[in-house]
């Protein structure tokens, strides 16, 4: 990496923090996408046919459980729909966390390795400095 062979480590930095985003763009769609799906609600049967019952009450109907009654089939459908979405929602948002601490992390470690080496000309861990005693 950058002409210096000794500091192989740092790219391997620098390459963790280039997964680190594409980690934070997966999670991200992820957590948009659970978002929308708690906020439109699910596709069910309702008295007046298929439908998305709960698509303009904003996220309302989360916390107005009779309104869980419009839908008749399948069974059970809001409760999983929110149960679903509320898991993958907070899992991408950890997600996301661990993946920023990991961007950090390999930039860092790049950047500061990086930088190290340049000054000492080597990052060869097992280099050991023998001082002379002089009496």
């Amino acid at each position: 990496c950058c002409g210096n062979q000794d500091c192989g480590k740092s790219c391997a930095m620098l390459a963790s923090a280039v997964v680190a985003l594409v980690g934070i763009a997966g999670s991200g769609y992820c957590l948009i996408v659970s978002a929308l799906g708690l906020a439109q609600g699910p596709y069910c049967l309702t008295d007046l046919g298929w439908q998305y019952p709960f698509n303009d009450t904003n996220g309302r109907y989360l916390t107005n459980y009779t309104s869980w009654s419009q839908c008749i089939e399948p069974e059970h459908v809001v409760t999983w729909n929110v149960t679903l979405f509320s898991i993958l929602l907070a899992l991408s948002a950890v997600e996301i966390i661990l993946c920023l601490v990991q961007l950090i992390n390999g930039l860092v470690g790049g950047i500061v390795r990086s930088c190290h080496c340049q000054e000492i000309g080597s990052c060869n861990e097992y280099e050991v400095e023998v001082y002379e005693v002089t009496e």
